[in-house]
């Protein structure tokens, strides 16, 4: 594949190259992960950072980082951290942003180092950015999932431009549709100078000093045919292969060694430990091969790099999936001069297509021994190789890759004005505190009831109230103590299996001493335990979950298909509909069919112009019954089912206030059909949490304004917009009270409301409601 150095490889009909740009100096700043978190793109980021810092007419270039832990106070030296699971965190960001003058927006992306299903929060991110976005790729696959496809192709439409790193990431983007080929330029992986200049002091004799200690166990290793590998481990890098080639290699060979260098991945040992290094290294022992494969099980530094790639004979890439479009570790072996062996994967058939290396077949450890043979036994040939590594590499160094990548940075901003803020909504994103749930919470679940904030044990537990928990834990897990708030996730989970009964339901109170105190039968605490099945499958990060869950789903399942109340089908639709689609087997797929159904024939029969409700009653827990029909209608492609509960909940919010602004729920008591609004009793929390998720629901489907605007006002019912104009939020607890009386609220603070709250506060800061004007939407009002 050709390439010139400081060159953008341009769409047919452009310009091949761009000029040199303004010559005011460019500000900009990266989103990206970055050291010291282990991670390739995290490198690539930090390399480019200082690149374009050599590029003369780059002013100033600052940092975003993605962190896969809690949010944590400003980092020094950071514009803004982005908590990977937080999806406020990614308006927060883009809102630091427009405060300063920084004129363009470079984001790293790739799926898995953003947050949502499929990376999917990123595009609150860019939605809400005022500057022009430029969108560096660093994954584009040939068969994407339709969700994948429509993330991408979502993020593509909002950048000004799109960044490739090789003609056939080009070429998948263009087919696949993501992207018009007018956005996209091509412009090659970098890397560090010192990779070659290490490798030609290396030729000219200098001892590398990474190598020596490894290499130097005895004489004969200083002549040994050096094989390796470095990055993160994990068992797609099909390291095995090699491996399961080297007993043939070194019968011709004894001088061969493997080494690998890299800590394993952290995504793999968050959810496997160390198993498959481990099974690398019992397979080095069982192969016979601990004179000719080394471990170093380090995430290396560049220096460290350097020497080791220099002292390389051949780089190795046996990696087992096609998909990959772009390889730190294969551009540094190249760069380094080094010969390769790769596995077919696109980033390499495009890297190694003029002759500095050689493809094998995927797991084909026959064919990989030869050509490792082949390179041993013909000098000529792997110098022939590493002469076009050496050429190729040449155009891969930063100051080049930096020039170009300045380049399209300059194009974008003057392509893409400066967006405009809209001088409307914006959620007050802020964190809550967990103190009190915290203090219900204990070895066995959650205490259902409290004495102002001191937990009432006599109470006991309830399954509802554990299904609540397990839904606001699952959520607290991803943006703070993820160990502490997962193991509460699984406590929760074993207190739902003990209460199942798979042929009558569930069982719903125990007392404190851990005794039963009814029956199994089915009712909300079922529909409600569905919901937080679902969720959890849905997340499904610790395999070791999965099979237990799945399980007892399906039990519920079987207990939900005739009789049911219409709120638990509510409870029970909103968790099926939260299932990917390759989730949800024939049963559950039934299931939500089945619910939706009888929701919708409800409501057909009796709601009226003045009544549009589904019962003549409006009781507890409002909301879910048009926010079930939502959710429900979009899973299984019924618009005419969505459209329904999109009615029945803005007469419900304004029954309710919400068209004045200020939120008054419907009374414990309840309201009759032809009574007044809001009818008597206390207003709950649960309600107003209802409420506000169902709008919330509402404007993801929408995408109206109003929705969100809706459910803030309704949300701030608990901080004191409503008529006692009193906070039911416990500012200094992080309680909530149990319920808004006649003249005061109640001082109670139970599992029930301050779960509620959490639910809604988790949910609002997770919305990620946009508050810029898009390109678009500009055209769109001038046409």
């Amino acid at each position: 594949m050709a390439r010139t150095g400081g060159i953008c490889r341009c769409p047919s009909g452009r310009a091949g190259t761009l000029t040199e740009g303004s010559a005011e100096a460019t500000r900009t700043a990266i989103v990206s992960t970055y050291p010291p978190r282990a991670c390739g793109i995290g490198t690539f980021a930090a390399d480019l950072h200082a690149a374009l810092l050599g590029v003369d007419r780059v002013d100033r270039v600052e940092k975003v980082v993605v962190v896969n832990e809690p949010s944590r106070p400003q980092r020094p030296g950071l514009v803004a951290t982005i908590a990977q699971g937080v999806r406020g965190d990614y308006v927060r960001a883009a809102r630091i942003l427009g405060r300063l003058d920084v004129e363009v927006v470079l984001l790293q992306h790739e799926y898995g180092i953003f947050g949502g299903r499929d990376g999917e929060y990123v595009l609150s991110l860019v939605d809400e950015l005022s500057q022009p976005v430029v969108v560096a790729l660093h994954t584009v696959l040939s068969q994407p999932t339709a969700h994948q496809s429509a993330v991408l192709e979502a993020l593509c439409h909002q950048a000004e431009l799109v960044i490739v790193m090789t003609e056939t990431a080009r070429r998948l983007l263009v087919s696949g549709g993501a992207c018009t080929e007018d956005k996209i330029r091509v412009v090659p992986h970098g890397a560090p100078t010192m990779l070659a200049r290490r490798a030609d002091e290396y030729a000219s004799g200098r001892a590398a000093r990474y190598v020596a200690p490894m290499l130097g166990r005895d004489k004969r290793r200083s002549e040994r045919f050096l094989l390796s590998t470095f990055g993160l481990i994990s068992p797609s890098k099909g390291l095995e292969t090699v491996l399961e080639a080297l007993p043939a290699i070194v019968e011709r060979h004894p001088q061969v060694l493997y080494l690998i260098a890299g800590r394993t991945h952290p995504d793999v040992v968050r959810r496997h430990g160390e198993q498959y290094r481990l099974g690398l290294e019992q397979a080095v022992e069982e192969l016979g091969l601990s004179d000719h494969v080394e471990f170093d099980n380090r995430f290396l530094r560049i220096d460290e790099l350097a020497d080791l790639l220099a002292a390389t004979d051949v780089f190795v890439t046996p990696y087992g999936n096609r998909e990959q479009i772009a390889s730190g570790a294969l551009t540094f072996g190249i760069a380094a001069g080094c010969g390769v062996i790769s596995t077919p994967y696109w980033y390499a058939k495009d890297m190694l297509a003029s002759g500095a290396g050689v493809i094998v077949p995927f797991a084909d450890t026959e064919a990989l021994g030869e050509a490792v043979c082949g390179f041993v036994e013909q000098p000529e040939r792997l110098a022939a190789a590493r002469a076009e590594a050496r050429r190729i590499g040449s155009a891969l160094a930063w100051p080049s890759v930096a020039e170009a990548t300045a380049n399209v940075l300059t194009e974008a901003i003057e392509v893409a004005p400066r967006r405009r803020p809209v001088a409307s909504i914006e959620f007050p994103l802020a964190s809550v505190r967990t103190d009190h749930l915290l203090t219900l919470v204990d070895d066995v679940a959650i205490v259902q009831h409290a004495h102002g904030v001191i937990p009432n044990r006599q109470s006991g537990y309830c399954v509802d109230d554990v299904a609540r928990l397990a839904v606001v834990a699952l959520e607290l897990a991803r943006r703070d103590d993820e160990q502490m708030w997962t193991s509460i996730v699984y406590r929760s989970l074993a207190f739902l299996r003990d209460a199942t009964d798979v042929q009558a339901g569930m069982r719903n109170f125990m007392s404190y001493d851990r005794r039963w105190l009814d029956e199994a039968h089915v009712g909300d605490h079922v529909g409600r335990s569905v919901w937080e099945l679902d969720e959890l499958l849905e997340t499904a990060w610790v395999p070791a979950v999965v099979g237990p869950t799945r399980r007892l789903l399906d039990a519920l399942i079987g207990t939900l298909t005739t009789g049911t109340s219409l709120r638990t089908d509510a409870y029970a639709a909103l968790g099926l509909a939260r299932l990917d689609p390759d989730r949800r087997d024939p049963a559950a797929r039934l299931l939500l069919e089945g619910v939706v159904d009888r929701l919708a024939a409800a409501y057909e029969t009796c709601a009226t112009e003045e009544w549009r409700w589904f019962e003549d009653t409006l009781t507890y827990d409002n909301a879910r019954l048009p926010h079930a029909l939502i959710v429900g209608g979009v899973a299984l492609g019924r618009e005419d089912v969505t459209e329904t509960g999109l009615e029945s909940l803005r007469w419900l919010g304004n029954e309710s206030g919400l068209a004045q602004g200020t939120l008054r729920l419907t009374g414990h008591r309840g309201r009759r059909r032809g009574e007044p609004a809001p009818g008597s009793g206390d207003e709950q929390p649960l309600d107003a949490s209802a409420l506000i998720e169902a709008e919330l629901a509402a404007f993801d489907v929408t995408g109206d304004t109003e929705h969100a605007e809706r459910a803030r006002h309704a949300f701030d019912w608990f901080l004191g917009r409503n008529r006692l104009r009193r906070p039911l939020y416990d500012f200094a607890t992080g309680g909530c009270s149990d319920g808004l009386g006649s003249e005061t609220s109640n001082d109670n603070e139970g599992a029930e409301s301050t779960l509620a709250f959490h639910r809604a506060a988790l949910l609002l800061d997770a919305i990620g409601l946009p508050t810029v004007v898009r390109r678009g939407t500009l055209e769109a009002s001038t046409a």
